[in-house]
């Protein structure tokens, strides 16, 4: 990013919906950031992959919030743990986590609400 000028960076900020700021945060977030949202989104029951492909946005968001967070080392000492009762008391991404599960469970029990197909 450093061989990058000014307006290049403005470019990649722009495609990516952030700002020229949050893009050099992002850049400079330790991979232990992403590890630990890729913890919680295994035991929120949610795929990385799955998230990319149906929910792109969703999933940059919560990178950028994720590398910006303040609570860090808490987050980290409730992974390592196991205690997934206390987000909600301070991850700012709690919030999303929650919806894209409560989403996931719907999309999951649709087929069976449905029934079994008429093949008649």
């Amino acid at each position: 990013m450093r061989r990058l000028d000014p307006q290049e960076i403005d470019i990649v900020a722009r495609d990516l919906n952030i700002s020229p700021a949050e893009l050099a945060r992002l850049m400079s977030t330790s991979s232990d950031s992403l590890q630990q949202l890729n913890k919680r989104l295994a035991y929120a029951g949610l795929s990385e992959e799955a998230l990319a492909a149906d929910h792109p946005d969703e999933l940059r968001d919560l990178r950028r919030v994720c590398s910006q967070c303040t609570t860090k080392a808490r987050c980290a000492r409730d992974l390592r743990h196991k205690r997934m009762a206390t987000p909600s008391k301070y991850c700012p991404n709690e919030l999303t986590l929650q919806l894209l599960v409560r989403e996931a469970r719907i999309e999951r029990a649709a087929p069976a609400l449905s029934g079994p197909a008429n093949l008649s």
